[in-house]
């Protein structure tokens, strides 16, 4: 279970969260709210980008200030574009996996796997900064999966999408949580 303790995140003299207790199970779990209702904060603590400033989380029994395990387990996918220049798809997908120690050919199958699991086959080969913004979260959301995680974080990743390419994305996510992964996403919507 991915077990959040009465977390609270302080940013300076701002509260991010108050007091947070919540117990994800496996399957798609969606955070729900406004801008500003501390959806981020909480991914960003559940992924161990952040630290709480107090309580205690735990995924699958990781505590998050374990961050090599941690990174084995959790594939993240954040809510800004944030590509190396010159990069095709394949290339950002690739060297990403290398982080996880996936080289070679494994590192070749998983990163065409996971890009052709988000339909961007045909575009692995041209250049990100040529690509749409429903590309761009596709193909962050193949980064975030390709290393086969546990736990898949998703910050807005239905942002910018239109409706046909909004239905593909939510079948994806239930494919993946049916899987029996924990599927974390996040909208305003």
């Amino acid at each position: 279970m991915i077990v959040f303790e009465d977390i609270s995140k302080f940013y300076g003299e701002v509260l991010g969260v108050n007091r947070v207790t919540l117990t994800i199970s496996p399957g798609v779990t969606s955070l729900v709210g406004p801008n500003g209702s501390g959806k981020t904060t909480l991914m960003n603590l559940m992924s161990g980008l952040l630290r709480p400033t107090r309580g205690r989380i735990t995924i699958l029994g990781t505590p998050v200030d374990h961050p090599e395990e941690l990174c084995r387990k959790v594939g993240y996918c954040t809510q800004y574009d944030a590509f190396p220049p010159g990069l095709t798809g394949y290339q950002f997908v690739h060297a990403t996996l290398g982080l996880h120690g996936f080289v070679g050919a494994d590192g070749r199958e998983r990163a065409q796997r996971a890009i052709a699991r988000v339909g961007l086959t045909d575009a692995a080969d041209r250049r990100v900064a040529g690509y749409s913004k429903g590309m761009r979260q596709r193909i962050r959301l193949a980064q975030a999966i390709a290393h086969d995680p546990e736990v898949v974080v998703l910050d807005e990743p239905l942002n910018g999408l239109d409706p046909m390419a909004r239905a593909e994305m939510i079948a994806l996510f239930r494919q993946l949580g049916d899987e029996g992964r924990y599927v974390v996403l996040s909208s305003h919507i």
